[in-house]
């Protein structure tokens, strides 16, 4: 079963779904392609939205709850296709055909897609800032776009410091790791870890993301693959084309411990065994 890291799935929190109805459906498509826990990871300290701790722990357990008492009635056992490829979910790894209980056909646990800045450790001391898990031991940071932040380096290093793994969100789509690899490359050796959009993969964010994220798959500097979900189309929590994607890089069994066994240790608050970069 698949774990998905990142997503974007709370209702009216930032930019993902604006109804708890969008929330129910994507959780329909993540469950239909073999995904079992979804880390909601809303945008944190980026400018226009604040999410803090509190409200993400709340909205969290209210879509749990949702989940419990609407979700089992209204997901089909019968509905076994792919929701964008139409291949038969018999076909998709670790999917499967039944659903275990009225409480467990998909778990919401609490995180954030926190903006890398100045702020970024105050605001973790004062406890509003989400990790994964709410276990205080890996946190997913982004970037800009446009590049990587002066002295970001300091911020990782002193998460690192306190024993706090950073997860850096999306390197393939930052213009300043597309043009040069030495200061992301030079992060993951001080400790580190990447995360991979599954879209890259698939050419849904265009050739030199997908280029990107190829090459950084080959020298195993990425090290998670995870939807970055927004909605119930144009960015649906889909991993499974994506994995098969990378098995082709770094072979089936590599693409599926991304999506299962090293987000399974993040979510356990340790490190994954992950592959030295080459």
């Amino acid at each position: 079963m698949m774990i998905d890291l990142h997503t974007h799935i709370l209702t009216g929190v930032d930019d993902g779904p604006n109804t708890i109805e969008d929330s129910l459906e994507m959780c329909r498509i993540a469950y239909r392609d073999g995904i079992r826990t979804i880390v909601a990871t809303p945008h944190t300290l980026n400018g226009l939205y604040q999410n803090d701790r509190p409200s993400i722990l709340t909205k969290v357990q209210e879509l749990n709850s949702v989940i419990s008492k609407q979700l089992s009635a209204s997901i089909s056992t019968s509905d076994t296709r792919h929701p964008t490829s139409g291949m038969p979910s018999s076909e998709l790894p670790n999917t499967q055909s039944e659903i275990r209980n009225s409480k467990s056909e998909i778990l919401i646990l609490p995180g954030a897609d926190v903006h890398l800045n100045e702020q970024t450790i105050p605001q973790l001391d004062g406890g509003k800032v989400t990790t994964i898990g709410d276990r205080g031991k890996c946190l997913l940071l982004e970037f800009p776009f446009g590049g990587i932040p002066y002295g970001a380096e300091d911020v990782l290093h002193e998460l690192i410091s306190r024993g706090i793994i950073p997860i850096i969100s999306h390197p393939e789509r930052n213009m300043e790791v597309q043009l040069n690899l030495k200061r992301y490359y030079a992060m993951i050796r001080m400790g580190c870890l990447g995360q991979v959009t599954a879209m890259s993969l698939t050419g849904g964010f265009g050739p030199k993301a997908r280029h990107l994220a190829e090459k950084l798959l080959s020298i195993g500097i990425v090290h998670i693959i995870a939807s970055d979900a927004h909605s119930t189309d144009g960015r649906p929590p889909v991993l499974s084309p994506a994995v098969r994607s990378a098995g082709k890089i770094v072979g089936e069994k590599e693409a599926l411990r991304m999506v299962n066994d090293y987000p399974q240790a993040i979510l356990e608050g340790q490190r994954p065994n992950v592959p030295e970069p080459g």
